[in-house]
C-alpha cells in the first residue's frame, strides 16, 4: 500500500537536534554554561590521548567545532565561554612551553587568530540559526494552511498515482487522506462528466506549467453528490514539486444558491408577466371603450386592472423587502400595542371574502413593543399561506399566548400539512413548497422576509406540521 509522504520533512535527527536549541533560552543557566566546559574537557582529553598523532601546529583543533556547537545549542554567551576555556586550555597543553601558563608573543598571536575566527563562527552560526527559525516558521505556516485549511490538496506523479493527499481532504469529501490516496483516479467522478474531465487533463499534461479550473460533481463518502471547484496545475517539470497539483473546494452551497437565483429569476419573470399581461389587456379594452363609458364591461375591466396593480405592488414590495434585508437596511419603528387587536385588524381582506373563518384565541390582553406594520406583514403572510396551501381548510385559527417573557402568535390550518423533509427549508430564500403536487404561485420570499423581520425583533419563528394534520406557523416577540 502506498504511504502518504509528508509534505514537509520535520522528523529528521537534525530537526530534533535544532528543536533543542530553539528552546535554549528556557534551559537552566547551569545547563547552558556547563555545556562548553564539558565539551572542552572531552576535546582536550581526546587530543591528549592522541597527542603524538596530532600536529602541534594545530593547537585549536576541535575547539572551533565546540564554539559552533555551543552557539547552536546553548547561545552566544556559552559560545564565548567556550572560546575563553579553549584559549586557556590550548595555551596550557598545546602551546609551547607545554604544561604551564606562559602567554608568549607567538601564543598570543595564535590565540588572537583563534578569537577572530571563533567570532566569525559565532556570527555565521547565529545567521544560520536565524535562517533556520525563519524557514521553520514559514513551514509551520504553510503546514497550517495546507493541513488545516478548507481546501483539499492532491499531488499526482507522471504515472497518474497520487503521492500526497492533505489531511483537509476529509472535510471536503469525507474520506481520510490515506483512504483517498489509494483510490483509483476518477472513481468518485460523475460518469456523465468523466469524458470532459479526462479531455481537460490530457490537455493539461501536454502543457507544462499550465493551470485549468473547472467545477464538477463528486460523490461524498456519505453517498450524496457534492459540487467541487477544481484548480489543477501541471508542475511535473518543476524539480521542487515534480507532480500535478490539484486544489479543490466544496462549493455545493454556492452552486445551489446560484441555481436558486436562476430559478428565482425565471419565477419572478413569470409572476410579474401574468399581472402585467392582464393589466395591458384590460387597458387596451378600456381604450377601445372610451367612447362608451357606460359600457357594461367597463366596471369589470377596472376591477380586473385594480387586482393586477395590487398583485404587481405586492410582488414589487416583496422584491424591495428582500433587497433591503440582504443589504441590512431593514429598519423597525416600534410602538406598544395589543397583539390580539392587530390580528383582528390585519386580515380584513379575508373577512371581506366571507369564504374563510378566522378564529382568534388565547390571551387578548398581551402587549408587545414591535413594528406594528412589519408584524402585520408576517401575520398576513401566514394567513395567506394557510389559504394558498390549504384551500379546503375553512377555519384558520390565530392564537396568542404568553410563554415566559414572550408572546407567541400561531396560525393554524387543517390542510394537508408539509412533508417532514421540507420543514427545514420553508424559511429559506427562494424556497417554494409543493403540496400534493400543487406548486403555488409567488416568489418564494414571503416566509424568508417574515423570518428576517422576527429575527430583527429578537424573536423566534418556526413551523410544526404533520402530513394530513395541517400546519401551525408561529413566531414569538419579547413582551
Amino acid at each position: 500500500m502506498r504511504r502518504n509522504r509528508p509534505f514537509f520533512a520535520e522528523k529528521s535527527a537534525i530537526h530534533r537536534f535544532l528543536i533543542w536549541s530553539e528552546q535554549r533560552k528556557n534551559r537552566p543557566f547551569y545547563a547552558r554554561y556547563s555545556l562548553p566546559l564539558i565539551l572542552v574537557i572531552i576535546a582536550t582529553l581526546f587530543k591528549l590521548q592522541f597527542l603524538g598523532f596530532i600536529n602541534a601546529s594545530s593547537p585549536f583543533l576541535l575547539y572551533f567545532a565546540i564554539v559552533c556547537l555551543c552557539t547552536i545549542m546553548a547561545g552566544i554567551g556559552p559560545a564565548i565561554v567556550a572560546i575563553i576555556l579553549a584559549a586557556v586550555t590550548a595555551d596550557y597543553f598545546f602551546l609551547a612551553p607545554n604544561s604551564e601558563f606562559k602567554f608568549t608573543s607567538l601564543a598570543l598571536y595564535k590565540i588572537s587568530i583563534f578569537f577572530a575566527e571563533s567570532t566569525f563562527i559565532i556570527l555565521i552560526s547565529s545567521v544560520i540559526m536565524s535562517a533556520y527559525r525563519r524557514v521553520n516558521q514559514i513551514q509551520a505556516l504553510f503546514r497550517a494552511m495546507i493541513e488545516k485549511g478548507s481546501e483539499g490538496i492532491v499531488l499526482t506523479n507522471r504515472e497518474g498515482k497520487r503521492v500526497y493527499v492533505s489531511p483537509s481532504i476529509e472535510r471536503v469529501i469525507g474520506y481520510t487522506a490515506d483512504e483517498f490516496l489509494v483510490m483509483e483516479p476518477w472513481i468518485l467522478a460523475d460518469p456523465e462528466e468523466l469524458p470532459e474531465m479526462k479531455a481537460y487533463m490530457e490537455d493539461l499534461l501536454a502543457h507544462p506549467g499550465k493551470n485549468i479550473s473547472f467545477t464538477h460533481r463528486m460523490k461524498h463518502k456519505d453517498g450524496r453528490w457534492i459540487w467541487i471547484e477544481n484548480s489543477i496545475t501541471n508542475l511535473l517539470d518543476d524539480e521542487s514539486v515534480c507532480a500535478v497539483v490539484a486544489n479543490f473546494y466544496n462549493v455545493t452551497d454556492r452552486v445551489i444558491l446560484e441555481q436558486k437565483k436562476d430559478d428565482f429569476i425565471g419565477i419572478a419573470s413569470h409572476e410579474l408577466k401574468t399581472p402585467i399581461t392582464s393589466l395591458k389587456a384590460s387597458i387596451q379594452l378600456l381604450d377601445r371603450m372610451k367612447a362608451e363609458p357606460s359600457h357594461d364591461m367597463v366596471p369589470k375591466l377596472i376591477t380586473r386592472s385594480k387586482r393586477s396593480v395590487e398583485k404587481l405592488t405586492e410582488l414589487v414590495d416583496e422584491l424591495l423587502n428582500a433587497s433591503n434585508i440582504g443589504q441590512g437596511h431593514l429598519h423597525l419603528h416600534k410602538t406598544n400595542f395589543v397583539i390580539a387587536d392587530l390580528l383582528v385588524e390585519c386580515c380584513h381582506h379575508i373577512h371581506a371574502v366571507d369564504k374563510y373563518k378566522l378564529v382568534i384565541q388565547g390571551d387578548k390582553e398581551i402587549r408587545v413593543c414591535a413594528d406594528k406594520g412589519r408584524i402585520d406583514q408576517v401575520v398576513v403572510n401566514f394567513v395567506n399561506n394557510a389559504i394558498k396551501y390549504a384551500p379546503q381548510s375553512k377555519d384558520i385559527i390565530l392564537s396568542v399566548e404568553r410563554v415566559y417573557d414572550e408572546a407567541k402568535v400561531s396560525v393554524k390550518d387543517n390542510g394537508p400539512g408539509v412533508a417532514p423533509e421540507k420543514l427545514p427549508y420553508v424559511f429559506d430564500r427562494y424556497y417554494r413548497a409543493e403540496v400534493n403536487n400543487f406548486n403555488s404561485t409567488g416568489l418564494g420570499l414571503g416566509l424568508y422576509i417574515s423570518s428576517e423581520i422576527i429575527k430583527k425583533h429578537g424573536g423566534q419563528i418556526g413551523v410544526e406540521s404533520k402530513p394530513g394534520e395541517g400546519s401551525t406557523f408561529w413566531f414569538t416577540l419579547p413582551v
